[in-house]
């Protein structure tokens, strides 16, 4: 029975990797003028502050100039999300939609920190659709480490094996296989390992296509349950 599902914010239910971390990364270093590729860009989606800087020192040394990529990027972010308006990824609306409709309870669990994760979910408009959201200013560790993921499952005191998480990234594929989550990924900008994908339920191009999934599961499983019910 899958009676909670855990859902990644960034590049998964909103196009804001793809609209402007990515994007505004690439026009930021140009501006500055030390540029970034955007493989580079997409690569960092989904971790931690400190896995971002040290894998911006790895890959273009001890002297980038971090710090002003930083603050002429996270103000260019911050305005984007005060005053545009941000897309939802397609099929978002009505996967949210479908869970409220049968009774599964929601959480999102992103890295993204507090004050942003307020402002996407207002811009957007779903924050009405989760029971519960856990952001990167709620934990130790970042993905790779699935203590966003286990968090978010322990807040309902519910077995593990009754939730189901949805990534799109690296990051949370692998955080979801370490804290031993059922997970579907959502296939979109991040390369993805074969452990990555062969570890998930499935790999998909479109959230919506886990539906008859979710819904086949949750009848076989009452079916179960009532026949073990009546013998």
């Amino acid at each position: 029975m899958i009676k909670l599902i855990v859902f990644d914010m960034d590049g998964l239910l909103v196009d804001s990797e793809r609209q402007i971390y990515v994007r505004v990364g690439m026009e930021v270093s140009e501006e500055i003028g030390h540029p970034v590729a955007q493989e580079f860009l997409i690569s960092l989606m989904g971790g931690s502050w400190d896995s971002y800087l040290r894998h911006f020192k790895e890959e273009y040394g001890e002297d980038y100039p971090i710090d002003a990529y930083w603050d002429r990027y996270s103000e260019r972010i911050r305005y984007i999300v005060e005053n545009e308006q941000l897309r939802l990824r397609p099929g978002a609306q009505e996967i949210l939609a479908f869970c409220k409709e049968n009774g599964i309870r929601t959480a999102i669990a992103t890295t993204t920190k507090q004050e942003m994760t307020e402002k996407v979910l207002k811009n957007t408009g779903i924050g009405h659709y989760f029971d519960f959201v856990i952001n990167g200013s709620m934990v130790s560790h970042s993905k790779p480490d699935p203590e966003l993921f286990l968090k978010a499952i322990a807040h309902f005191d519910l077995p593990i094996e009754e939730a189901l998480v949805f990534e799109d990234g690296h990051n949370g594929a692998q955080a979801a296989i370490r804290g031993h989550c059922r997970y579907i990924m959502v296939q979109d900008l991040a390369h993805l390992t074969e452990e990555d994908k062969s570890n998930a339920i499935m790999v998909i191009d479109d959230i919506r296509k886990a539906i008859p999934y979710i819904r086949k599961e949750n009848e076989r499983t009452a079916g179960i349950q009532a026949a073990t019910q009546e013998s």
